[in-house]
């Protein structure tokens, strides 16, 4: 009996041995080999750079290099097939579902993540975040009962020459909000009393919100990002959503058919649909559309936000009927 539990205790003191000079270490996750990959967004330069600096910290042997084109010229490019990038981002629904066609089929590991309102079925692009709508006043110039409550308020005579608005033929947020006016009365009659109310007009979508955030104009209309930014800033603005709400919009991302890096195109998709991804699309003052992120610094939960109906695929449809018109009022 002691023979036998002499061998026990020495068998013992070897495993306790081999476990104190500590078990083997996992491996770390394997690296893709060096590879390319090219972004065309519909976002600013400063936030696709800021994504690719997020996507190289998990990702460094993956070179990354990107094109900034507005919304329309995007669509153009990835419709008629000229387009060197692999992956586009940052851009509306209304531009996504159009392009749908012409964009790689690939159901990435975060896919049963997303409710269908918030990808293509097929997994051709993903939602990222909602470029959402809002007021943006100066608070040093509107107070009190001159802070404008609703859409119609545009209009009023007291805020003639006040209002900076963006072209909606120049950039894609103006013309989504001249969509919802339109989905608001079923015409353009708003849209055309506001543009008849000294209203300025401006083809940058970045020069309205910095000319309210200066005190030059007393209001405006831009994507929450903008008003986020500012606020951060210490720019003495802040943030109304109208009474009768702002349009549910969606902007999203998708591999171009036929790219030449897809498989380091599928490696960034399926970084940019999780946490990785909305952890900073959030950081640039975007409202993410995962749940596993908050919102904008500055901003209400989306849960607190009025809405009404946005179609996109009707908001595409019309995107030239309505441009032109807008442009008679001018």
């Amino acid at each position: 009996m002691k023979k036998t539990l002499a061998i026990v205790l020495v068998v013992a003191l070897a495993i306790s041995a081999v476990f104190a000079q500590g078990a083997p270490e996992a491996a770390p996750a394997a690296q893709p080999e060096k590879m390319e990959l090219v972004l065309l967004s519909a976002g600013k330069e400063a936030e696709s750079i800021a994504l690719i600096e997020a996507f190289n910290k998990e990702y460094p042997n993956i070179t990354v290099t990107h094109l900034e084109k507005d919304s329309g010229d995007v669509l153009t490019l990835v419709q008629q097939k000229s387009s060197d990038s692999d992956v586009v981002l940052l851009i509306a629904q209304d531009s996504l579902e159009p392009m749908a066609k012409n964009l790689y089929a690939y159901k990435n590991v975060n896919d049963a993540k997303f409710d269908a309102a918030y990808k293509d079925a097929e997994g051709r692009w993903y939602a990222c975040s909602m470029p959402l709508q809002t007021f943006m006043y100066n608070t040093d110039l509107l107070k009190g009962d001159d802070i404008p409550k609703s859409w119609y308020d545009l209009a009023d005579p007291k805020y003639k020459g006040k209002i900076i608005m963006t072209d909606p033929s120049s950039s894609g947020s103006a013309y989504a909000q001249l969509y919802m006016m339109y989905k608001l009365t079923g015409d353009l009659s708003l849209a055309k009393a506001i543009a008849q109310n000294g209203t300025v007009y401006v083809t940058d979508s970045k020069a309205g919100p910095q000319a309210v955030a200066r005190g030059e104009y007393a209001l405006t209309m831009t994507g929450e990002s903008n008003v986020s930014s500012a606020m951060k800033n210490g720019s003495p603005v802040t943030y109304l959503y109208p009474q009768e709400g702002t349009g549910r919009r969606i902007e999203g991302a998708g591999i171009i058919d036929g790219c030449k890096n897809l498989e380091a195109a599928k490696i960034f998709m399926d970084w940019f649909t999780g946490k990785g991804g909305a952890e900073t699309i959030r950081s640039l003052g975007r409202r993410p559309v995962s749940t596993e992120v908050g919102g904008p610094d500055f901003l209400p939960a989306l849960d607190e936000l009025p809405f009404f109906e946005y179609d996109a695929k009707e908001a595409g449809d019309l995107k030239k009927q309505l441009r032109a018109e807008f442009a008679t009022f001018l």
